[in-house]
């Protein structure tokens, strides 16, 4: 299949980016409730607890959406929105894409001229994470396509419901607030006009 255009992503997922992001900050908000997460030695380690936190989330949310498709394979889980975006959730790295090791089902998904067995011809992209520098903020969540080991595009999801366009009402004229100008009679001369 050939990469996935930025257009047609964004297109089927706007209507669900709302919801995307509320599952990544619910695992988050998971995450920072374990007790002594900060004594845990390997990042990888805070990464996996967060994928399962967010498999979890994202495996309610999305459950009986009739246009989302929960996929279950090889001891992770994908997404299909609307028969055309398959998505999967991962940690960012440096290069703004999924950290993995790679296996012959990440070689499935990261490179896009290989179709994954089982489904139909459809978008891989994956929906990843960023924290801060230290590892105790959630930063960033984008959308991602790639080719391999190379980001391709990639777009910001905010968590806020797409702006509606503001339409201006015209209100009426605005009212006047200067202030009265008073103009003074001109007094006559002295001389009445007989009539």
């Amino acid at each position: 299949m050939p990469l996935a255009k930025i257009e047609e992503v964004q297109d089927v997922l706007a209507d669900f980016e709302v919801r995307i992001r509320g599952v990544v900050e619910r695992a988050w908000a998971d995450w920072k409730e374990v007790p002594g997460r900060g004594r845990f030695m390997f990042s990888r380690t805070r990464s996996n607890i967060v994928f399962d936190f967010i498999c979890q989330h994202a495996a309610v949310e999305f459950a009986d959406d009739p246009e989302i498709h929960v996929i279950e394979k090889g001891g992770t889980l994908q997404f299909l929105f609307r028969d055309r975006i398959l998505v999967r959730f991962k940690k960012g790295n440096a290069k703004g894409i999924g950290s993995n090791i790679e296996t012959q089902a990440v070689l499935e998904f990261i490179d896009p001229q290989l179709m994954i067995p089982g489904l139909p011809e459809v978008h891989k992209v994956e929906a990843c994470y960023k924290t801060d520098a230290l590892g105790t903020q959630l930063e960033q969540l984008a959308i991602v396509a790639r080719n391999r080991t190379r980001r391709i595009w990639s777009y910001v999801i905010d968590g806020t419901a797409p702006a509606a366009e503001v339409i201006l009402i015209p209100t009426g004229p605005t009212p006047d607030t200067s202030p009265p100008v008073v103009t003074p009679k001109r007094r006559g001369t002295g001389a009445k006009v007989a009539e």
